[in-house]
C-alpha cells in the first residue's frame, strides 16, 4: 500500500506544500534496454535544437566560468534568498539558473531536466566542459511513492550525466507536524521512512534492490550505472535543519496499544524497535527557526544554511567563500553581511 499524500493549503502565492496525493502516475516506468536504468516514459531526451531565427537569447548573464541550474519542487523556488542565490553570492566562479517548479514530483523534474537544460540549446551552449552543473533538491512532490520517485531520480541523474553535466544533489530536508495527518500515530513512522529512503539513496546507501524494491527486478543490472548516483551528495535529512531534543518525544502508550491495527501490526517480533523510532519521528522534523509558512518550506536562514552545507562539500573550482555565505543577508536580494 502506498503512503497518500495531500496538499496542504498554500499561504503564499508562489508556494506550494511539497507532498500531493499519490495517485497512478502519468508518466510510468518501464524497462529500458539491456543494462539501463527503468526508463521514466516521459522521457529525458533531448528535444531538436530550436532554428536559429527563433532561438531566444542566452539566458546565461556572466562570464563565470561555472554554471549551475537548480531543479527541484517549491522549497527550490524560495522567493525571498535561496540556496542557489546564496551560492551564487559566495562562490566566485559559479552562476546559478533556477528551473524549480511548485508541485513537481520525481517524473516531473526528469522532464524539466529534458525539457528546460538538455532540450535547451541556449542553456547547453552556456556550458564549458566539466563546468556544467544541475543542483537538485526534490522529490517531496512524489515521497509517498518512494521507489517510483527514486526511479526517476535515478533516470534523472543519469540522464545529466549522459549529457555531460554533474549533478549535486541535496537532499530532502526535514519536514513533519503533528498537525498534518500524515505524520498522526504510526503513519508518521510510514512517512518518515519514506522520505529516508529517497533521502538514502541520493546519498548512495541503498542497493537498486533495497532503493527500488520490486521496480529492481526492471534492470539489467544489480549494481547502480554510470551516473544514477550523483556526483556529489549532500545530507540535509540529518543536518542542523533538523529539531532533533528541541522536539519530544511522542507517548508511548498510546502508540503500543494502536500497534496491533497499524501497518506494523504484522511485525510484533521488531515491536520494540519500531515503538522507538515512532516515538522519535518529531525530532525529525525541521527545527522551527528554519521554517517558513509551513513544516516544509525553510526560510531565508534555513536556505543560507542549505547553501552553507553545499558550499563545504564544493569543488575547489566553484571559488567557493563558506564564511561569506554564512555572513550573508536578504535584503530583497543576497547582500554581504557583517
Amino acid at each position: 500500500m502506498l503512503l497518500r499524500f495531500a496538499f496542504l493549503p498554500a499561504l503564499v502565492a508562489c508556494m506550494v506544500v511539497a507532498a500531493p496525493a499519490v495517485a497512478t502516475p502519468k508518466a510510468s516506468l518501464s524497462t529500458g534496454r539491456a543494462g539501463s536504468a527503468p526508463a521514466v516514459k516521459a522521457s529525458v531526451a533531448r528535444k531538436p535544437a530550436a532554428p536559429p531565427e527563433t532561438a531566444a537569447a542566452s539566458p546565461w548573464k556572466t562570464a563565470r566560468p561555472v554554471k549551475a541550474i537548480v531543479i527541484g519542487g517549491s522549497i527550490s523556488m524560495y522567493f525571498a534568498g535561496n540556496f542557489g542565490q546564496y551560492l551564487q553570492h559566495g562562490c566566485r566562479n559559479v552562476e546559478v539558473l533556477n528551473r524549480g517548479k511548485v508541485g513537481a514530483g520525481g517524473p516531473a523534474l526528469a522532464r524539466i531536466l529534458a525539457d528546460e537544460v538538455l532540450g535547451n540549446p541556449q542553456v547547453m551552449a552556456g556550458f564549458q566542459k566539466g563546468n556544467g552543473w544541475i543542483l537538485f533538491q526534490g522529490g517531496l512532490n512524489s515521497v509517498g511513492s518512494p521507489e517510483l520517485t527514486i526511479a526517476a531520480l535515478a533516470q534523472l541523474f543519469k540522464a545529466a550525466h549522459d549529457g555531460s553535466l554533474k549533478v549535486a544533489a541535496l537532499t530532502l530536508t526535514p519536514w513533519g507536524s503533528d498537525k498534518d495527518k500524515r505524520f498522526v500515530g504510526w503513519d508518521g513512522l510510514r512517512t518518515h521512512r519514506a522520505t529516508e529512503q529517497v533521502v538514502d539513496f541520493v546519498l548512495g546507501k541503498l542497493t537498486p534492490k533495497q532503493a527500488l524494491g520490486r521496480r529492481a527486478a526492471e534492470r539489467a543490472s544489480e549494481t547502480w550505472l554510470p551516473g544514477e548516483l550523483p556526483a556529489l551528495a549532500v545530507d540535509l535529512w540529518r543536518s542542523p535543519l533538523r529539531a532533533g531534543k528541541t522536539e519530544s518525544l511522542r507517548d508511548e502508550k498510546a502508540l503500543d496499544t494502536t500497534f496491533d491495527k497499524s501497518f506494523y501490526g504484522k511485525r510484533p517480533t521488531e515491536k520494540a524497535v519500531l515503538l522507538a523510532a515512532a516515538r522519535a519521528v518529531p525530532q525529525s522534523y525541521m527545527d522551527k527557526k528554519y521554517r517558513d509558512f509551513d513544516h516544509i518550506h525553510p526560510n531565508s536562514q534555513g536556505h543560507r544554511l542549505i547553501a552553507s552545507l553545499l558550499c563545504q562539500q564544493a569543488p575547489e573550482a566553484w571559488g567557493c567563500d563558506c564564511d561569506v555565505i554564512r555572513r550573508a543577508e536578504w535584503k530583497g536580494k543576497v547582500v554581504p553581511g557583517k
